[in-house]
C-alpha cells in the first residue's frame, strides 16, 4: 500500500530491521569519555498487509540503538517482538486494537463470530505494543507505552525477552512512559486505575531499584471529573512533592467501556473541554497526602514536563503546553499525510511555559492577592474567593518547543538549561535541536535543512563543573534517503557539532519518540 505524504519522516514504513550491528563512518571527534549506549523507541511499521494504522501512537514499535566505545559507534534496530506484532504478522492485518486504531474484522468470520469477539474480556485486549520509550535502572531494560504492560528487552541485542503485566502487582490500568529515577535507583511513576471499589483514581507508584515486582502505591488522588478522568503523558516531581496536571483533555469513561466491547479505539473517547480549568494536584511525598489547595489555570494541554523545583516557599513548574487541546489529532495519519500548505492541517503549537504555586500563607491571604513573590518571573497566583489559587503562565520562549530534556542531576531541583526539538514553519516533523536558557530566555539551536532530528539527550561530562558541561546526543534522518541514519554529537555549551556517525541501514529508518543513554561506568542509570 503506498503511503501518502512522503514529505513527512513520521510516515515511513519499515519492512526490514537492521538486527545485526553495523559500523558507522565517523566525521569529527567523539569524546573519549563517551562510552555507553543510546537506545531509542518509536513507530516502525504503519502498515500490516492491506491494513493501515490511523494514528502514529499505534504503529508497531521499533527499537534503535547506538553503541559507543573508544570513539567508534555501531547501530542496530529491531522490531519489538510483542504479542501484538506476532498476532498482526500471522494474520497479515491489524488484529489488535491500539490507541487510535480499532482491530480490523476478520473477513472470514461469521457475523455471529464477530459479534461474540466484541465481548472479549477488556484485559485480554490490552496491547503490548510498547513504542513510546525505554527505561533501564540497573541491568534490566523495559520498553514502555501508556498501558499497564511493559516488555523486557535485552539491552545489548534489543531482543524481546519478557513481558510484565503491572496490573498483576498493583491497581493500574494505564501508566506513563515517563517515570522519574532517583539517585538510589528508586523509580516513581503514575498511572490511572479504573477498577478500584472506590472508583477511578490517579496513583503514584514507587518501585525500588526499578523492580516492578516490588511496586507499591504511595499516593492516590481522586479525579475531579470521576466519569471523565484526565489524560496523562507525564508528571512532575520535586524534592518534597509530586505534581499531577489534571488537564481538561479527558477520557469519557462511558465511551471507553463501550468502546472496549464495541471494537472502537480509545482515542474516540478522548474529549477536549476548552471552557474548563486545568488543575494542578500537589501531593506531599513524605505522607502521600494531597494538599487541600486547588491550583488552577486557564485550560491548556501538555504531553511533556520539563522540570519542577521548590524556591522560597513556592513550587515552580516548567512544561511544554498549548491552549489547543486537539493535540492528539495532530498525529493522526490522515493529518500527517496532508501537504504542508493545507490549511486544514492540525498543528501542535507547544511552547515552554512556567507556573508558580505558593505553598505557604494561602489560607491567610486576601482574596485577589498575588502570592508570587519570586523575582524575575511574570507568573501570578491569585487567591480566589473559594480558597483556590488561580495561576497565570509565563511563556519562557515563543517558539515551538517540545520533547524537553535536562541535565538529569537537576531533576526536581532548580536548573538553568533544557534541550528540546523545534520545527520550521508549519511542519510537523522536528528539524531543530534547541537549547533554552530558562533564566534569560536565550535560545541556541542546531539545524540542517536536509535532515530531521530527534529528541536530544544530555550526557554530563565526567569532569563537569557547570550544568551544561557535556554533550547532547540526537539522531539525523535524511529527508531524501530513507536508509540514512546518523548519531549526532553536539557540544552542550554552544550546540556546535562535535561529531556525526553515519550509517546505511538494511531497511527504511523510522523516527522515534524517546530514548535513554546508559553509560558504561554507571551503577544506576537515569534519564
Amino acid at each position: 500500500m503506498a503511503t501518502k505524504g512522503e514529505h513527512c519522516i513520521w510516515l515511513r514504513n519499515c519492512e526490514q530491521e537492521t538486527s545485526e550491528e553495523i559500523p558507522g563512518t565517523v566525521r569529527g571527534t567523539i569524546p573519549q569519555w563517551l562510552e555507553g549506549r543510546l537506545t531509542r523507541n518509536g513507530p516502525g511499521k504503519l502498515e500490516v498487509g492491506d491494513t493501515q494504522y490511523r494514528h502514529l501512537f499505534d504503529s508497531l514499535a521499533m527499537l534503535h540503538q547506538f553503541s559507543i566505545s573508544a570513539g567508534r559507534v555501531t547501530y542496530r534496530s529491531r522490531f519489538l517482538d510483542s504479542d501484538t506484532y506476532r498476532k498482526n504478522t500471522a494474520a497479515n492485518r491489524i488484529v489488535v486494537t491500539e490507541f487510535g486504531t480499532a482491530a480490523y474484522p476478520d473477513p472470514c468470520k461469521t457475523l455471529y463470530g464477530r459479534f461474540k469477539s466484541m465481548f472479549t474480556s477488556p484485559e485480554k485486549k490490552i496491547s503490548d505494543n510498547c513504542l513510546v520509550s525505554v527505561c533501564q535502572v540497573t541491568d534490566e531494560m523495559y520498553a514502555m507505552t501508556e498501558t499497564s504492560i511493559v516488555r523486557k528487552i535485552d539491552p545489548k541485542t534489543l531482543e524481546t525477552v519478557g513481558k510484565v503485566k503491572i496490573h498483576d502487582y498493583i491497581a493500574l490500568n494505564l501508566a506513563t512512559a515517563h517515570p522519574h529515577i532517583e539517585s538510589d535507583g528508586t523509580v516513581y511513576n503514575m498511572g490511572s486505575s479504573f477498577v478500584s471499589v472506590k472508583g477511578p483514581s490517579y496513583n503514584i507508584v514507587e518501585m525500588p531499584m526499578g523492580k516492578i515486582e516490588g511496586a507499591k502505591i504511595v499516593a492516590s488522588v481522586t479525579p475531579l471529573r470521576r466519569t471523565s478522568p484526565s489524560y496523562f503523558h507525564s508528571f512532575a516531581i520535586t524534592e518534597n512533592y509530586f505534581v499531577l496536571v489534571e488537564q481538561p483533555l479527558v477520557f469519557r469513561f462511558g465511551k471507553v467501556l463501550s468502546g472496549v466491547f464495541m471494537n472502537k479505539a480509545p482515542a474516540d473517547s478522548l474529549t477536549w473541554l476548552p471552557h474548563e480549568k486545568t488543575v494542578f494536584r500537589v501531593v506531599k511525598r513524605s505522607t502521600g497526602q494531597l494538599l487541600p489547595i486547588h491550583y488552577t489555570s486557564d485550560a491548556f494541554a501538555t504531553f511533556h514536563h520539563t522540570n519542577a523545583y521548590e524556591e522560597d516557599g513556592n513550587l515552580v513548574m516548567d512544561l511544554c503546553g498549548t491552549e489547543d487541546g486537539e493535540i492528539v489529532k495532530m498525529l493522526f495519519i490522515a493529518n500527517l499525510q496532508k501537504d504542508t500548505s493545507d490549511e486544514t492541517r492540525v498543528i501542535y503549537g507547544s511552547t515552554m511555559r512556567r507556573y508558580v504555586m505558593p505553598l505557604n500563607g494561602v489560607d491567610k491571604a486576601a482574596v485577589g492577592e498575588n502570592l508570587v513573590k519570586i523575582k524575575d518571573t511574570t507568573c501570578k497566583a491569585i487567591k480566589q474567593a473559594n480558597g483556590s489559587v488561580h495561576c497565570t503562565t509565563q511563556i519562557i520562549h515563543p517558539d515551538f518547543l517540545d520533547m524537553p530534556r535536562i541535565n538529569y542531576k537537576k531533576n526536581g531541583k532548580k536548573y538553568r538549561y533544557t534541550y528540546a526539538v523545534g520545527t520550521k514553519g508549519n511542519d510537523l516533523q522536528f528539524e531543530r535541536i534547541l537549547k533554552l536558557d530558562v533564566k534569560t530566555g536565550k535560545m541556541t539551536e542546531f539545524t540542517e535543512n536536509e535532515f530531521a532530528v530527534a529528541e536530544p539527550v544530555f550526557v554530563e561530562a565526567p569532569d563537569a563543573t557547570e550544568e551544561d558541561d557535556g554533550v547532547v546526543l540526537s539522531t539525523l534522518l535524511s529527508k531524501s534517503d530513507p536508509l540514512y541514519v546518523a548519531l549526532l554529537v553536539l557540544d552542550a555549551k554552544d550546540m556546535k557539532e562535535m561529531a556525526r556517525v553515519e550509517f546505511r541501514a538494511r531497511g527504511k529508518v523510522t523516527s522515534t519518540f524517546h530514548g535513554q543513554y546508559v553509560g558504561a561506568q554507571e551503577g544506576i542509570h537515569a534519564f
